[in-house]
């Protein structure tokens, strides 16, 4: 296996949970209107970015703690998926879920 194709592969071993959550959030909220149609294909660029910057990083620096960073880069990209998902109406998908955990 290259070089290249291990950064390929951990790279979308990190997008993974972000792209359950997606399918998560689309059976959950489904009334997104059209800003679904735009928000799908940035959530997963800026996920990719991160996750880009998080290999550079840890390349570049040999961290000893590359497990902290990469549980790091996961959560920061699961935030950003819930974060930026859209609702057409009613409060956002963030605030239905604090709603819910907290009851």
């Amino acid at each position: 296996m290259g070089l290249s194709s291990k950064v390929l592969l951990k790279a979308l071993v990190a997008l993974s949970p972000s792209i359950i959550l997606l399918l998560i959030l689309i059976d959950q909220f489904p009334y997104t209107g059209l800003g679904r149609i735009v928000a799908l294909p940035i959530i997963i660029l800026m996920n990719l970015l991160l996750i880009g910057l998080g290999l550079f990083v840890i390349r570049r620096l040999q961290l000893r703690y590359k497990v902290v960073l990469w549980v790091f880069i996961i959560i920061v990209t699961l935030c950003v998926a819930l974060l930026m998902y859209p609702q057409e109406y009613g409060p956002s998908v963030a605030e239905v879920l604090w709603d819910r955990i907290t009851g």
